[in-house]
């Protein structure tokens, strides 16, 4: 059974949080939905909305920091991969986790109705301020 703990801020720039927990293995879930009100959606497209691919990656990042500490700094993103489009006010499920060979690198999976919409892996830097997974823990 995994700990949590409230979280004060339910929302990320530009999207809120239902909720988002991290193991001892440092596996991240969380769901996430960016409301037709976000900002992401001004000018992309107005007649036509969809979340960025740069907001998708934004989000990725802002929930490990979120369960990890402000001591993760941003390496990279590789691999990428945008499946379908999401549109506002779609419940996002989110699954980060460490992968196999690359220290500091995790790979993550963001699906809609069990449907996979992206994919990637995201390059971290640890800094002294990284929670541990048992206080990591959020909502």
């Amino acid at each position: 059974m995994t700990p949590s703990v409230e979280m004060a801020d339910r929302s990320g720039p530009g999207y809120e949080i239902s909720k988002i927990s991290m193991t001892e293995a440092s596996i991240i879930t969380a769901r996430t939905i960016f409301a037709s009100a976000s900002p992401w959606f001004d000018g992309h497209f107005p007649d036509n909305p969809i979340v960025p691919g740069i907001a998708q990656m934004s989000m990725i990042f802002d929930l490990m920091q979120r369960t990890m500490g402000p001591g993760v700094k941003l390496e990279g993103f590789k691999r990428v991969r945008f499946k379908q489009l999401i549109r506002p006010d779609t419940p996002i499920s989110i699954l980060i986790k460490p992968a196999k060979k690359t220290p500091n690198r995790f790979e993550y999976q963001l699906t809609v109705d069990q449907k996979i919409v992206c994919t990637g892996f995201i390059d971290i830097r640890i800094g002294q301020t990284v929670r541990p997974p048992e206080q990591g823990n959020l909502m």
